[in-house]
This record gives structure tokens, sequence and C-alpha cells, in this order.
């Protein structure tokens, strides 16, 4: 994939991110009102790393998982204008992959979906489609973080679009298969899906190779700038999880901070890593 390909997903990744941002906007007033009474009838608290344990001693806050789909979105536009204007005109096999991470952020938004259908009244049926996208869109993005991991420890991918592709395809095929109750919400307004344990318990594997390849990258390259990227792959594999299962003010903050970390590490590194090829 040559430079001038890889900057149009870069582009796309700003216009749909700044896209998502100006409707959580836009909607906000309508939405945030209706938060209280959809949080008081969740059936579930949310999972996560760290909710197992937050749960005990703080209730949900009906707000919380707003702020956190709005941190969502503002991190994949901001992390997307970073990397474009970062690496116009260097060349990373695994930016690509990060930047493709970053923005799988944006699907957080379809968690206005439950408010939006109290106020248009549209059919749970699209919930349940909507619920299968950000389905989708979490395992893209972690898939993204793992491919980039697999990039650095050195497996050549010479068709990236491919690549891409072939992702897509294999996780459309099983988010089109996952059940998912259109009746029943957790406490961040994600509906209730069967499996859910078990595709996390998935996600946690995959990112814990990611970052165990950054740093068989950093042994067989002799390259002690892997050893960071490594660290910010760990970094925002924690802030994401954090992040996007906030059901309290707890989680929001630090989740936040850790992916800001993180993605300062990756995008740096690669940066040096890079800048003299």
């Amino acid at each position: 994939m040559t430079l001038a390909q890889r900057n149009y997903y870069f582009k796309g990744g700003i216009i749909l991110s700044a896209f998502c941002f100006l409707c959580l906007i836009a909607l906000a007033g309508k939405l945030l009102p209706l938060y209280p009474t959809l949080s008081k009838t969740a059936l579930y608290r949310s999972g996560g790393l760290f909710q197992s344990l937050v749960i005990r001693f703080f209730a949900a806050a009906p707000h919380a998982p707003f702020a956190s789909v709005a941190a969502a979105v503002v991190y994949a536009l901001a992390v997307s204008i970073l990397i474009f204007v970062s690496f116009e005109k260097t060349q990373s096999p695994e930016i690509l992959f990060f930047g493709l991470f970053a923005l799988s952020f944006t699907f957080e938004l379809l968690r206005i979906l439950l408010p939006l259908q109290k106020i248009g009244n549209f059919p749970s049926v699209l919930l349940v489609f909507g619920t299968r996208i950000l389905f989708f869109g979490r395992f893209f993005g972690v898939l993204s973080l793992f491919v980039s991991s697999l990039h650095a420890a050195g497996l050549e991918m010479q068709k990236q679009g491919k690549v891409i592709l072939t992702i897509i395809i294999a996780i459309l095929i099983i988010a089109s298969r996952v059940p998912v109750n259109g009746l029943a919400w957790d406490s961040s307004l994600t509906m209730v899906c069967a499996y859910s344990s078990m595709f996390r318990l998935v996600e946690y594997a995959l990112m814990a190779i990611a970052v165990v390849s950054f740093l068989l990258a950093a042994y067989t390259k002799g390259t002690g700038e892997y050893l960071f990227i490594a660290l910010g792959a760990f970094l925002v594999s924690l802030g994401r999880s954090l992040l996007i299962n906030a059901d309290t003010w707890i989680p929001p903050l630090p989740g936040l901070l850790m992916l800001i970390a993180g993605t300062w590490f990756i995008t740096g590194r690669l940066h040096q890593v890079y800048l003299w090829l």
C-alpha cells in the first residue's frame, strides 16, 4: 500500500470521527434527560476488567455512559488527526492498523441508539442491528491492534488492503450470529449479548498477545523503542476496557489518561523508528 493510499484511510477516519462528534453534540440536549430512567431499568451492571471491583463500592451513575461515549469519540478524532499530521510522509506498517484501532472508538456512538429509540419509538430490531455493529467495531479495533503488533514482530503483509478486508469479513460473520436481546441492556447502555464473557476473554487474549509481540520485536530487532511501544499497547488496552465499560464516574478519567499515555508512547516511538527510513 502506497503512502497516498494509506493516507486516504487516515483522512476518512478524521471525517468519520468528526461527523460522530458533531452528531453527539447535536443530540446531547435531547438524550441526557433520558439517561437516569434508562440506568435504573438496566438489567445488569456492565462487565470489564475492573468493573467487578467498581460495582462493589459504587452505584451506577446515569450520565457516566454518555461521558464515556463522548470521550471515546473525541479520542478517535484527536488520534486520527495526530496520526495523519505526524505520519503523512512517514511509512510505517504498524501505524495504519493502530489508526484503525483508534478509529474503532467511533462505534461507541451506537450506544446512544437506546435513548434515541425512546425518543423515536423505532422497532427494537434496530437496537439489535446497532449492537451487532457495535460488537463489530469493538472486535475490529482489537484485531487491528493485534495485526499492528504482528507487523512489528516481523510478519510481512504486503497486501494490507486485503488484510483489512479479511478482518472485516471475518468479524461481520461472527457479529451477524451473536444473539442480542433487543429488550434488555446493561448499565453502560449496551444491549445484552450472549457469550459476552467469552468474547471479552478473547479480546483480552488478543491484546495480551499484541503486547508480547511488541516485546518480541524489541528483542529480534534490537530496538529499544519497541519496549515503549509495548508499554503503550498495554496502556491503551487497559484504558480501552476502563472507558468503554464505564458506568460510574471512577473509570472514565483514568481510562482516558491511559489511552492518551499509551497513544503517545506508540505514535512517538514508531515515528522515531521509521523517521529515517
